[in-house]
């Protein structure tokens, strides 16, 4: 049974979002249309990708339909100033690491040289009133370093002003809880993927949040302060119609009491 959110919880968190990176296709030909889309489903705000080299005319069509954009992915390691100069551009608060090789993962050592590097980025990110985030896809989470999952020793490692963005369908791909993952990482947890799925089956084959198999309902109710973000790495024959009925999903878990 999911597990139900109290309104205590929905009042905490923050306003639905959606990564852009679910509808980069249609972002290619028609970014105007495509943000009008989204606005008029209801998001308030978006997640843009690629924050190193944002397309002028995404920057443009967010502004355009006043969405805001409290984070975003971009090579926060490799390319931090780019990066916060281009956040800073669209006024947002946390700019994310999206993805860092398998065979980082693989070693303290490794873990805690991405550890520094975050940490470098994030007092550099203070200083310009941001904060510094990192997402997960299913390595950091499958590979046990010093018994445990290699994304909480890079929380353990990481300054405390370091954050994460829990993709909920990646962990349990990697065949970890997302809601024990999302409790242990805390008030650092700042979003969520909701992201969902068969986690055992085609990765591609993901659906409407509620539609599969991850438990995005008790991931979010262990995170009541976390951002719920929509994405799809590849959208179902359905569309935008996905991504509405994402939104509807994680709007009616927000309306249960």
């Amino acid at each position: 049974m999911a597990t139900r959110m109290t309104a205590e919880d929905s009042m905490m968190r923050p306003p639905l979002s959606v990564q852009l990176y679910t509808v980069r296709e249609q972002l290619t030909t028609d970014p105007a249309g495509t943000m009008e889309a989204l606005a008029t489903m209801g998001f308030t705000a978006v997640e843009p990708y690629g924050l190193d080299a944002l397309e002028p005319a995404v920057a443009h069509a967010v502004r355009e339909q006043g969405l805001t954009v409290p984070t975003a992915h971009g090579a926060v390691i490799a390319q931090t100033a780019v990066v916060l100069e281009t956040a800073t551009a669209l006024g947002c608060q946390t700019v994310i690491e999206p993805w860092q090789p398998a065979s980082a993962f693989a070693d303290r050592d490794g873990i805690a040289a991405i550890a520094r590097s975050l940490n470098d980025a994030a007092a550099q990110a203070a200083d310009q009133g941001m904060t510094v985030g990192y997402h997960n896809h299913d390595h950091e989470l499958r590979q046990l370093v010093e018994g445990v999952p290699a994304l909480l020793l890079l929380a353990e490692l990481t300054d405390e002003r370091v954050q994460f963005e829990l993709d909920a369908y990646w962990c349990a791909v990697a065949g970890a809880d997302p809601v024990h993952i999302a409790r242990s990482l805390g008030d650092r947890l700042v979003a969520v993927h909701a992201k969902d799925g068969d986690p055992h089956a085609d990765v591609s084959a993901q659906v409407a949040a509620g539609a599969g198999s991850v438990p995005i309902a008790a991931t979010l109710a262990a995170a009541p302060h976390a951002r719920a973000i929509v994405e799809f790495d590849l959208l179902p024959a359905s569309g935008m119609d996905a991504i509405a009925e994402s939104l509807r999903y994680l709007r009616a878990l927000e309306n249960q009491s």
